[in-house]
């Protein structure tokens, strides 16, 4: 093969490529999403053994944010 068929289909594997890491990256239910949930939900049932049930200090990759910090930390020290 010649020098331009090389670089034809060199750069179409490289799109295609580009296209696979890009869907298994960013796509729904992507590794990205899916490992980010996987430690959200590990941190967030240790932080509900903490400030109690249905607390939450970090969000789901599909919220736009926790529903409350909780109160893990507010200690009544006053007796």
């Amino acid at each position: 093969m010649n020098k331009t068929t090389l670089k034809v289909f060199g750069l179409i594997g490289i799109l295609v490529a580009i296209f696979i890491a890009w869907q298994l990256i960013f796509n729904d239910g992507g590794i990205l999403k899916t490992g980010y949930n996987a430690l959200a939900n590990g941190v967030n049932k240790q932080w509900e053994k903490v400030a109690g049930s249905g607390e939450k200090i970090l969000a789901e990759w599909s919220d736009s944010n926790a529903a409350n910090n909780g109160q893990g930390f507010d200690i009544d020290t006053s007796n």
